[in-house]
């Protein structure tokens, strides 16, 4: 693979600094100010959906805010789509992903004949649960001129 670009570095070296400011100003406030991020983040959800959720509980996830588990994720997420590349109309990268049984493979291995292949990329978050059945009933009504595949992505929150 050979070394990445010295620009590249940079790059790196500038997002490992935005997400740390991002984190470190983030947990501040968080300790200064609880209530008020709260609210901040919860306006954030009604937006998105997220707390019209009846399995949301914002004390479950909150808290993982600015955490090192979540510094670690936004700078191993932001690093990636700095080498990330697509065009418009043309195929999608062709990435490794894991079965449920374990098994390696990449996603280009789904693509059947000329159908369309149709990628969700989510995690068991709240807003990305609670829309679920809408991408179901995509399934159900285009299945049969397109295939569909779930990409399950880490988590930037703690679990359990």
């Amino acid at each position: 693979m050979g070394l990445p670009q010295p620009g590249l570095w940079l790059k790196r070296l500038w997002v490992l600094l935005e997400v740390a400011v991002h984190v470190v100003v983030g947990k501040v406030l968080l300790i200064l100010f609880p209530d008020r991020v709260k609210r901040n983040i919860l306006a954030m959800g009604e937006k998105t959906g997220m707390t019209r959720n009846p399995h949301f509980s914002h004390d479950n996830w909150i808290p993982t805010f600015f955490s090192t588990q979540y510094f670690w994720f936004v700078l191993k997420v932001r690093w990636q789509r700095l080498e990330d590349t697509t065009e418009l109309g043309g195929l999608a990268p062709n990435c490794p992903v894991v079965r449920l049984s374990g098994q390696r493979c990449n996603i280009w291995e789904f693509m059947q004949g000329n159908r369309p292949l149709v990628l969700n990329f989510g995690s068991c978050t709240p807003s990305f649960m609670f829309k679920f059945d809408q991408f179901k009933r995509l399934i159900e009504d285009f299945s049969s001129i397109a295939d569909f595949l779930v990409i399950y992505i880490e988590e930037a929150h703690a679990s359990g």
